[in-house]
């Protein structure tokens, strides 16, 4: 049986209310499921109390992902042909833990503009999500070799080591992604995870099985 992980994480900027998404959970199946963990032990999660990971406690932290879907799927109606709305709407999709749509969206982008870095990064969480690390982490090393300094890509292929209980090759990505710019909300978000894994005693780190 496949393992399941807890997966939170990619953090991107996209272009309503500047929203900030983050890589839904993984899955057994093509469809989008709630969050499990393995039988086994613990599943993998990031570090507590990072910036980006809302407090459950807080009403207001929790975005209403039912609007925001409809209100981007009839922009999407309007201008198909709009990357940017699309781009909103896949990653919302994922967020929403609907990989298998998000996907098809970042297909769409791709089908139009093959160079789209965003939507070739962003479709890699989604087969992650759909539990095909392989073709995931295949898509990142691409776009990492043709852009080194991408920093999406070394925070995304950090997110994926971390749910395969890599947390070094993960503390290692999201090193890389805070050296090739610290000034930016991803370089800062990655630095955070540095530091949480390297001074809180008490964050958790994956568990083997």
């Amino acid at each position: 049986m496949r393992k399941h992980y807890a997966v939170a994480g990619v953090i991107v900027a996209v272009v309503v209310a500047g929203l900030i998404v983050v890589a839904g959970t993984r899955s057994s199946d093509k469809t989008a499921t709630a969050t499990e963990t393995g039988a086994k032990g613990a599943s993998a999660s990031l570090p507590p109390g990072h910036p980006s990971i809302a407090p459950t406690s807080s009403a207001q932290a929790q975005p209403d992902y039912g609007k925001m879907i409809g209100a981007l799927e009839a922009k999407y109606r309007k201008h198909p042909a709009n990357t940017k709305v699309c781009l909103a709407l896949a990653d919302a999709y994922l967020m929403n833990e609907r990989p298998a749509k998000a996907r098809a969206l970042y297909a769409k982008v791709l089908q139009r503009d093959p160079g789209n870095e965003e939507a070739k990064v962003q479709s890699a969480m989604a087969l992650h999500a759909l539990g095909d690390d392989e073709q995931a982490l295949s898509l990142l090393g691409d776009v990492i070799e043709g852009d080194p300094n991408s920093q999406l890509a070394h925070y995304n292929l950090a997110i994926l080591y971390f749910s395969e209980q890599k947390a070094d090759q993960a503390k290692s990505e999201w090193k890389k992604t805070a050296q090739i710019d610290p000034t930016t909300s991803i370089g800062r978000s990655a630095q955070n995870f540095v530091n949480l894994m390297d001074n809180s005693s008490g964050a958790p780190h994956p568990s083997s099985t």
